[in-house]
């Protein structure tokens, strides 16, 4: 299950009428709509498939050093070092939106 809020609400980046949860493919297409840059999308997108939790905020300006310190205090994981390994496991990009199993999940696991 994958819960966005605003970023999949009509006028939040994503498309309307999309289900959540469906598909990576819909994550993709809702980040990069945000305003992500594809690849990074795409990392965000494996490491939800593979069961990991995307956690996003929309914040003023004023509110944005706040909200980093609070990822950061919570071991926010860094984008490219996630990335690193599931290029190095062989992984090009997200060939399709199908989840992996919990059994799966585990095994390609790289959340140490």
């Amino acid at each position: 299950m994958i819960a966005a809020g605003w970023l999949v609400a009509p006028g939040g980046g994503g498309a309307a009428g999309t289900a959540v949860g469906e598909a990576t493919g819909d994550l993709v297409g809702s980040l990069i709509g945000a305003g992500i840059p594809q690849t990074d999308a795409h990392i965000y997108a494996e490491g939800v498939r593979r069961g990991g939790t995307l956690v996003t905020a929309r914040v003023d300006d004023a509110r944005a050093k706040g909200a980093q310190a609070i990822l950061r205090h919570h071991q926010s994981v860094d984008l490219h070092a996630r990335g690193r390994p599931y290029r190095e496991g062989g992984w090009s990009g997200l060939a399709n939106g199908t989840f992996y199993t919990a059994k799966e999940a585990r095994q390609r696991s790289r959340y140490h």
